[in-house]
């Protein structure tokens, strides 16, 4: 009786941790956001509406202390919370007037051609190299801009046409670059007909030239690879580590066990939009399309949990080993006792 006493005890303080403290302990460490969102448009004015509602109760917050230095920096947080969903709405109301059902991929490849583009980016699969190799791209540029054969299957169709216009808000990083540290990758100001046209034609000629099927390390080559490792795979950085890391800001992450560290879910979220997941991080937003996003997720699972089904079976072995013991175990005290007891 004494024993089981005990464990009850033991029980309840357990349950305490797990039911109570765990999960509230999680709701601070990792607040509630909202799912992954590949309608980019909505789930930055989504995000941005955000920001403002919370920057506006840290700002009733600081008015109350009465502190002039608290109540500065809160405004200065409104401000620009608010500003910065003007210039999405501004942004995104422009990009969805382009309608990319009217795409010519014919004259999008012209354009490609005429605006430059492969001034920096490879097309492998057209018979276009790169006109640099990868480290003296990533010495110039910061990181080595990516080959675009498989760009139109990967990437949104939505995202490239932002990011073709201006890669700065479409990878949400005006953070980190403006007019004085302008980003690598200029903006497409037209190649002189109709600019919305034009965007539309290069997303087409990009989609048409792409594969109909893209496997996870392929895409994990193409979104990934520029900066971050996966070692487990032998896959590493493509270009100078040196030049990726000032360029970012700190060394990239190798990431052959991310998935052991992070759920599918939060990588789904990460992915999906960084700036949700880590204010101010440095790491631009992939782009990537539903499927391909879930295509890349699975492959680093299969690279750094590739024992997951094993390990989870083991541990189902495990804690019956475990309740077998505990019961050889009360009955060989049982039998003790009732010795003593004689």
């Amino acid at each position: 009786m004494k024993e089981l006493k005990t464990l009850l005890v033991v029980i309840f303080f357990i349950a305490i941790l797990y039911i109570g403290v765990e999960p509230f302990a999680h709701t601070k460490l990792h607040p509630h956001v909202e799912p992954a969102n590949y309608d980019f448009a909505a789930e930055d004015i989504s995000l941005a509406n955000t920001n403002i509602e919370k920057s506006q109760k840290t700002l009733e917050a600081a008015m109350k202390t009465g502190n002039e230095d608290i109540i500065k920096s809160a405004k200065i947080e409104f401000e620009t919370a608010k500003s910065s969903k003007e210039k999405f709405d501004s942004f995104w109301k422009d990009i969805n007037k382009i309608d990319l059902s009217k795409g010519d991929a014919t004259a999008g490849a012209e354009t490609f051609m005429m605006a430059g583009c492969i001034g920096c980016h490879a097309v492998k699969s057209q018979g276009m190299d790169a006109p640099m190799d990868a480290m003296a791209s990533s010495e110039t540029y910061g990181t080595n801009p990516p080959d675009l054969s498989r760009a139109g299957a990967i990437f949104d169709e939505k995202f490239l046409a932002a990011l073709i216009k201006d890669p700065v808000m479409a990878q949400k990083l005006g953070h980190k670059f403006d007019d004085e540290n302008p980003y690598p990758m200029p903006g497409f100001f037209g190649a002189g007909g109709d600019i919305d046209q034009e965007v539309s034609d290069i997303v087409a000629y990009l989609k048409s030239i792409a594969p109909k099927e893209v496997s996870g390390k392929e895409i994990f080559v193409d979104a990934c690879q520029r900066c971050h490792d996966i070692k487990y795979d032998n896959l590493y950085t493509d270009g100078n580590k040196i030049s990726v890391a000032e360029f970012m800001g700190s060394t990239p992450p190798d990431l052959s066990m991310i998935i052991r560290s992070k759920s599918k879910d939060y990588l789904h979220n990460f992915i999906n939009d960084t700036q949700k997941m880590l204010p101010g991080t440095a790491m631009p937003r992939v782009g990537l399309n539903k499927a391909s996003e879930e295509k890349v997720i699975a492959y680093m699972e299969t690279v750094g949990d590739s024992k997951k089904a094993e390990r989870e079976k083991t541990s189902i072995y495990i804690m019956i080993y475990f309740v077998i013991l505990a019961i050889f175990a009360g009955l060989w005290k049982k039998k003790i006792w009732s010795k003593l007891e004689e």
